[in-house]
């Protein structure tokens, strides 16, 4: 029997494979967060560079090109109100001319790329249509918007999903492993040895077995498997903690980039409204001031007549200016062919930003509670494994009053793991 070589024990090598698969379990759940966060932050990627190429074509059109557009369209209308009585005398003559070449002149000096370079986006007498601008614009970037964020977020879930069964599985596997080490098989299951069968090695314990300890050992040895299993669990706490601070920090930074975007294309857009409609309300100012110069310059009966009639006409000037810049700075809808974010992002008000405020806030704090909980696990990993260490020092020396420390190292263990899922 002795030249035949030995194997191990059923329990022996149960225990090889169990740690085979918590070990496997373990190295697999982390590879596959790591994929996850790797989807994380590409989606945080994609959702910068869509957001600011949405700010900079709401830039290169509302701030950048519409002012001029806004003072041509308001030179065409002054033009042909002052049209009409052009030649009724010499001040609405000048005012037609200064207007009409003002609105003939601007557009031909223009790029053929600009929006006043052609007539494409011109809009009967309401000025020009910036929301089809725009889309035209955005039309020239589809590699940024066609940018899928959302669809790289639902793949990092996925791959978290992937972890979070795995990390299970590696649970269990220790679960198993602690039942596993508490019983022993039924008498009529195991084999007696023959002389001249192979030598079975029973003694090794990779994992302790309190089930087949002395009954003075049992309790020590319990205690030594509660200290090897810290070490082995508490990790896949740890990987799972860290997977949902990568996610929370991935939705805070979106939502923030989101936000900060939402509030620059909402003021670049309002901006140009309100500059528009200071341009109408400075002309209903001049009509108002016309009228009143009439009475107090003292002239002639002929010329206050002209300059009454030129007041009324730049009063009715003023009301189409302030249509045209209305239609001009509408909020555009998805039959302008804009992109739906950008819609949104142009027709929300910073004031009703509040729950996607609410909702920024709340992925900050699950990014700060995730990450608390993976640093103590992290403490609690660590003292478990001091723990182990010293229990494993303390059987081999032979001294039960040393395992005092190590009982106290995994107490401490077990309080951190309490605290962190508190």
């Amino acid at each position: 029997m002795t030249g035949r070589p030995s194997r191990f024990s059923l329990r022996i090598r149960l225990q090889i494979a169990l740690i085979a698969i918590i070990v496997g379990a373990t190295l697999l759940a982390t590879w596959q967060f790591s994929q996850s966060s790797g989807a994380y932050q590409d989606a945080m990627r994609q959702e910068i560079r869509r957001q600011a190429a949405m700010v900079e074509d709401i830039r290169a059109v509302y701030a950048d090109e519409g002012p001029q557009a806004m003072r041509v369209a308001a030179a065409e209308a002054r033009a042909d109100g002052l049209r009409p009585i052009r030649n009724e005398g010499r001040l609405a003559a000048s005012e037609y001319t200064l207007a009409a070449q003002t609105a003939f002149h601007l557009p031909r000096s223009a790029r053929r790329d600009h929006l006043l370079g052609n007539g494409a986006y011109r809009y009967k007498d309401l000025g020009y249509d910036l929301p089809q601008r725009l889309a035209d614009v955005q039309q020239r970037s589809p590699g940024l918007y066609g940018l899928t964020p959302d669809a790289q977020m639902r793949d990092g879930d996925r791959w978290a999903a992937w972890g979070t069964a795995s990390a299970a599985g590696g649970t269990l596997a220790v679960l198993v492993a602690m039942c596993a080490a508490n019983v022993l098989r039924p008498r009529r299951w195991q084999r007696t040895p023959t002389a001249s069968g192979r030598r079975v090695l029973r003694r090794l314990e990779i994992i302790p077995q309190p089930a087949t300890a002395s009954a003075g050992h049992r309790r020590s040895a319990l205690f030594n498997l509660l200290a090897c299993v810290l070490p082995l669990l508490l990790p896949l706490g740890q990987i799972l903690a860290a997977g949902g601070e990568q996610r929370a920090q991935a939705e805070a930074a979106r939502s923030a980039v989101r936000l900060s975007a939402s509030i620059e294309a909402h003021g670049l857009r309002t901006a140009f409204l309100t500059e528009g409609l200071r341009t109408a309300l400075a002309a209903e100012a001049g009509a108002l001031a016309r009228e009143l110069a009439v009475w107090d310059t003292g002239i002639s009966p002929s010329d206050a007549r002209h300059e009454r009639v030129m007041a009324a006409v730049e009063g009715t000037i003023a009301v189409q200016i302030r249509s045209i810049a209305k239609y001009m700075g509408r909020v555009p809808v998805a039959e302008d062919r804009v992109d739906m974010t950008t819609v949104t992002a142009l027709s929300r008000e910073p004031k009703k930003l509040g729950a996607a405020r609410a909702e920024q806030n709340r992925q900050v704090d699950l990014a700060e509670q995730a990450g608390r909980r993976s640093l103590l696990l992290s403490a609690a990993t660590a003292v478990a494994v001091v723990a182990q260490i010293l229990t494993v020092a303390a059987f081999a020396g032979g001294r039960r009053r040393w395992l005092w420390w190590p009982a106290v190292g995994v107490l401490a263990s077990t309080a951190l793991t309490a605290v962190a899922f508190t």
